[in-house]
């Protein structure tokens, strides 16, 4: 079994540890800013999302695509 301290010197490693890190940092801040847009523009990919918000036919209306909410 490898020692924690020979893993941590090697190089190869330590550059996955890091990529893994700022992949793993980046998918959940991007469905962290992706709910956030969701929420504050009112714009929901499925029914199931916007039913909060409303019901009947007024809900519908958040059933929408936004392009700033896309780009994120």
């Amino acid at each position: 079994m490898v020692d924690l301290a020979q893993l941590m010197e090697n190089e190869v490693f330590m550059a996955f540890a890091s990529y893994t890190a700022i992949v793993l940092s980046e998918m959940v801040f991007m469905g962290t800013a992706t709910a956030f847009y969701r929420m504050t523009r009112k714009v929901f990919a499925n029914p199931e999302d916007y039913a909060s918000f409303s019901k009947g036919e007024n809900a519908k209306k958040y059933l929408r695509v936004d392009d700033r909410v896309e780009r994120v």
